[in-house]
Order: structure tokens, then sequence, then C-alpha cells
């Protein structure tokens, strides 16, 4: 059993309370794990506990095929509404009265856990706030979480940084990035680092190149006005594909302790080469949707990226040659995520140079699992050689429940575990990383306009042609099997 905790939620009216937070909260709960805890939405709206909870309701039946009624009754009542401005200092006075008022409920002090999902702006006056206020002001465990963006560039990350660190100690500031909780990405020092086949040959002697996708086939979906000032860089490199990166590239850590795992990944980070100087490179390509600018709340002129491809590489003895392609985008033409490794080909003979290489394929989304394709004889035939694969889908089994990104990593949230959550150094590297490409691509003189539901602009297939490589795609590869 868990020790009692207030789970409370600033920003409990967006979008992603309703369809991330409280399903996956609910979730837990109905997993029989969360059986001491009290939420407090706090939000703006100036509407009832009743409505509220109508809404609540509504996102758990809709975002969950298999929840309990009586169950999701039971959740629902340990949900209280608590309408107030998070901007106004005065607010703050009744919210700490609500806390003493829970804790008195059950009798003793519960740990408290403040999850600010709003933007970064709001992140410094929050805490502020609630420290200023005396809502702090207990002996139980107090951790705070901060959904990416941290910050919108170095310097206002570093202004924000060094508010929280006055309030709260590093241990228990959570920077939630939630591709970190996905399976089959937790799964790739596992599939790495327990299987001798893979941890001998994970080097530049052996491995060719990596490649790192995350392809949406949706645009901004109604987030226009946050989108236009972040666009596909600060929004998915600096966070999702630099992480997943500093995962794959990792160094196999003196234990698998969580300072000794993240250690690792910031070592990655700061010896990333992107090369940006030479501009005849075109080491990265930034696109932009057709139709961008008539989304609603974007700039009619807006330079803004919905699309980047980016080679880099990763200056050390373990990878030193081996590019890093990383693509993500808007309005693709599918939803996929994938990390691909292209290991580098072997031959006897010059009849034999067009044999295929093999890959490692980790499947992130929408499929969870891993696809290797080998090479073997073709049958019937003395020395033709053919590509077959071996695919296994973690999701496809009817029997398994993959549980959600959020889901695991509110459950580390309250476990007190930070394993999967990005320290400081790892979010200053990643934004001077992505500092030095807008300096250098200012302008975005480089931006494509492509048609929805395509690959993305042209340039992208040019940047990595022009090493001698594709992008690979197990759908791709599927549609190609040899048939005999």
């Amino acid at each position: 059993m868990t020790e009692a905790f207030v789970f409370s939620i600033f920003g409990a009216t967006g979008n992603l309370a309703f369809n991330k937070l409280f399903p996956a909260l609910y979730q837990l709960y109905q997993d029989k794990k969360l059986s001491n805890i009290s939420m407090v939405a706090i939000g703006r709206k100036n509407i009832s506990e009743t409505e509220y909870l109508l809404e609540v309701e509504r996102s758990v039946q809709n975002k969950l095929k298999h929840y309990i009624h009586n169950t999701l009754t039971e959740f629902l009542e340990k949900i209280t509404y608590y309408q107030m401005d998070f901007q106004e200092k005065n607010s703050y006075e009744g919210l700490k009265n609500l806390f003493e008022q829970l804790d008195t409920n059950i009798n003793e002090k519960a740990n408290r856990i403040f999850y600010l999902a709003t933007a970064p702006s709001d992140f410094s006056v929050i805490s502020q706030n609630l420290k200023d206020s005396g809502v702090l002001e207990t002996t139980a465990h107090k951790r705070a979480v901060f959904e990416k963006p941290f910050g919108y560039d170095l310097n206002s990350a570093k202004e924000i940084n060094k508010v929280l660190t006055r309030i709260f100690q590093e241990e228990n500031i959570f920077r939630i990035d939630h591709y970190l909780g996905k399976e089959m990405i937790q799964n790739i020092m596992t599939i790495r680092f327990y299987n001798h086949i893979f941890e001998n040959v994970w080097d530049n002697k052996s491995i060719d190149n990596v490649q790192i996708t995350i392809k949406e086939n949706e645009g901004v979906e109604g987030r226009g006005g946050y989108y236009d000032r972040s666009g596909a860089l600060r929004d998915m490199i600096q966070n999702h594909l630099f992480q997943t990166l500093a995962i794959v590239a990792m160094e196999k850590p003196e234990s698998f302790e969580t300072e000794q795992i993240r250690n690792e990944k910031v070592r990655v980070l700061e010896n990333v080469k992107l090369e940006l100087q030479n501009i005849e490179a075109k080491n990265i390509v930034f696109g932009q949707y057709n139709g961008y600018l008539n989304e609603d709340k974007v700039e009619k002129n807006s330079k803004t990226e919905t699309f980047v491809a980016m080679k880099c590489e990763i200056d050390n003895k373990r990878w030193k040659g081996v590019p890093f392609f990383l693509r993500t985008g808007k309005y693709l033409d599918k939803r996929e995520a994938e990390v691909i490794i292209e290991f580098k080909k072997t031959s006897m003979n010059k009849e034999e140079e067009s044999i295929e290489p093999n890959l490692l394929i980790i499947k992130i989304q929408p499929e969870e699992g891993i696809y290797f394709k080998i090479n073997t004889r073709k049958p019937k035939t003395e020395r033709e050689i053919m590509p077959v694969s071996m695919d296994y889908c973690q999701s496809c089994n009817i029997y398994y429940r993959s549980p959600e990104a959020y889901e695991r990593l509110l459950w580390d949230i309250i476990q007190g575990d930070s394993t999967l959550f990005t320290r400081w150094d790892e979010v200053e590297v990643a934004w001077k990383l992505v500092e030095s490409i807008i300096m250098h691509c200012r302008n975005k003189e480089c931006l494509e306009i492509y048609d929805k539901k395509t690959k993305g602009p042209e340039g992208a297939e040019t940047l990595i042609a022009n090493y001698n490589r594709q992008w690979w795609s197990v759908e791709d590869l599927e549609r190609a099997k040899f048939d005999f």
C-alpha cells in the first residue's frame, strides 16, 4: 500500500489533464495502486465541481475500454475541483487550507505532488506562490512535476531552473518527457545490454548508421498558438529525439541506478557534433506543411517549422564516424516512431555487393516491438541471397495491455523514482544544441513547403542520399517482402 498523498494538477481544465493524466491515474487506481490518493484539480474555469467531475468521467470512459463503473465512481469521489487564478498570490491561502483539511480528514500528513500542466512561463510564479503562501510547509514529501518544454530557450530554461531549485530539491523536481515512459524506449537498454549479440557489435566497427524517426499524421490540432512559438525543433528535437539518441548511444553505466544512467546520457549529449558551420553540407532541413499558415492562432507569415530532418555524429571512440539521422514532422504520411540500427554490409565478392544490410528496428508506435532483418539463402537456389525478417510485436498480444507512458511515469513520481525524468544538466546541454542550430539557421533559409500526408520535404531525402543512405521503415520493408 502506498503512503497517503495528495496529487494536485495546475491547469486541470486543459487537454493534458483530461486526455492523459486522469485516465492514467484512474488506471493506476483500478490496479489498486492508489488507495490512499486524494486529488485536487486546480483550474481557472468558473464551473461547479459536479460539472468538472462529469468531464473527467467522460474522458476516462472515452480513453479506456475496460473501466469498471463502480471503481470509476469511487475514483471521482477522491477529486476536488478548486477554482483559482494561479497567478494571484492571494488565491493560495484557500489552497493551503484545503491541503490542511485533507490532512485532517486522514489524520496524517500526506505527501504532496504538484503537477504543473501549464505553459513554462507559469512554472516560476506557481512555484514561488506555493512557497510564499506556506503550502509547502509540511513535514511530508513535496514533489513538483513540470511538463516539457522546460523553457522556450536556454536563457528562459536557466531562469526557470534558478527559481525552482531555490524552492525544491533537485531529487524532488520531475521534468517529465512522456516519450521516456513509452514501453519500447525503456526496452532499448534491455535489448542492448542484456543481449550479448548486440552489445558486442554496438559500435562504429559494425554499425553503419542510426535513424530515429517520429512521424505524426495530424497537424497542430488546435495548438497553433503554442506551436507557432515552438516548432518541431523545440517541441520534438530538444526533448524526445535527443533523449532517445542518448539512450541508444550511451555507454553501459556502472550500475542501473538513476544517477549512473543519467550521467551516461549527459555524456552522449555533450559529445553530439552537428557540423552546422558548412551550410552547403545541408545537414539540417526545415519544412512546413502546406496549410499551416491557415491554422488558428498561427502568424500569417510564420517561418515556424513543422518538420525537421538532421544529421549529427557523436564524437567519441565508440561512435566516431557513424552518422545519426533524426527526423520528425506533422501531417506526414503515417503515424510512426522507430529507432533503426543499420549494420554494415557484408559481401564475399563483387556480385554480392547489392546484398541488403542487416537492420534492427525498435518499433515504438503505433505497434510496439522488434524487427530484425537478416540475409539467408534463397530456397531452391545455390547461391542467391534473400532478406528475411524476424518480427516480434509486443502490442499485438491480446492478453497484454501495454501501460500508457503517463501511467508508468505517474507511478514513478509517486514512488519517487526519477530515472525516466531529465536532470537539469540534460536539459541544459539539449538546449545548447538547439541554440546552436537556431544561430546557424535563424531565418530558416532552408524552410521547404511540403504537402500534407506525404513523406515530408524533398530536402530530407536529399540530405540522407548525400551520405549514400536511405530512410528505412518497417512498413515499407514489409511491403517489399520477397514472395517465392
